[in-house]
């Protein structure tokens, strides 16, 4: 491995290190600050950009999560109040999710 190599993986390693430390501070923030997690907050934040809603396959791909990760974070934040899931009018297998009035004044 070049010197070249060996210094840019150290600086990866590097990059590495302050990005875990600082989703690591966020984590806590939101979870002493606000009493939530960081995916739940990803989850209200896209929905806050999208006002208009979007599918849950769009939003798994925004917040680059599994199907799965992403629906299982909306069933909490629906049962809760702060988002809604509307059927399509055209595809029985789309549905959109959208913040809530309750969703938006929390966020």
């Amino acid at each position: 491995m070049s010197d070249l190599s060996k210094r840019r993986l150290k600086l990866w390693i590097r990059l590495l290190g302050v990005t875990r430390g600082a989703e690591n501070r966020l984590r806590e923030y939101l979870r002493v600050e606000h009493g939530t997690t960081l995916p739940r907050f990803d989850v209200m934040a896209a929905l806050f950009r999208r006002r208009d809603g979007v599918t849950m396959s769009e939003l798994s791909r925004m917040l680059l999560v599994s199907n799965g990760n992403a629906t299982a974070v909306v069933d909490r934040l629906e049962a809760e109040g702060l988002v809604r899931r509307t059927p399509s009018e055209t595809d029985r297998r789309t549905v959109y999710v959208a913040l809530t009035e309750t969703g938006l004044a929390s966020f």
